[in-house]
């Protein structure tokens, strides 16, 4: 019965990881393309009428003559803000719920690593006081 429970519980433990690990990686993705989306330069507009726009984050005016084809007004109108905060607004309890999984999960293995290293050391013990 104990070596059934233990390995539900070392099963349980790694799913618990699993999905932790899986909840932060879905998290990473969305903060990766949300950084992509503020630092990289873009283009706004239809195919052929389009306009070059500098990244949101590292903006330098309107003055740069590399970027004159478009205003600040045109590319911020292309990059919708609310969409980008909702989108990092959905990845904060992704990140939280991963984070609180993937240490629950990694802490059960952990202390059942310990808890067999226990009990063989409290074992030896004994056949050596035999």
């Amino acid at each position: 019965m104990s070596e059934h429970f233990e390995q539900d519980f070392a099963t349980s433990a790694q799913r618990r990881r699993g999905w932790g690990g899986a909840l932060l990686l879905v998290a990473g993705i969305i903060w990766v393309v949300l950084a992509y989306q503020l630092m990289a330069p873009f283009e706004a507009g239809e195919d052929f009428g389009s306009r070059k726009c500098q990244s949101m984050l590292f903006y330098e005016g309107d003055e740069d003559p590399t970027w004159a084809e478009a205003s600040w007004d045109d590319c911020r109108a292309e990059r919708r803000w609310p969409e980008m905060l909702g989108w990092l607004g959905l990845s904060v309890p992704l990140s939280v719920g991963g984070a609180v999984l993937y240490t629950s999960g990694a802490t059960s293995l952990r202390m059942r690593e310990y808890m067999a290293e226990h009990r063989i050391a409290a074992a030896k013990r004994e056949a050596d006081e035999d």
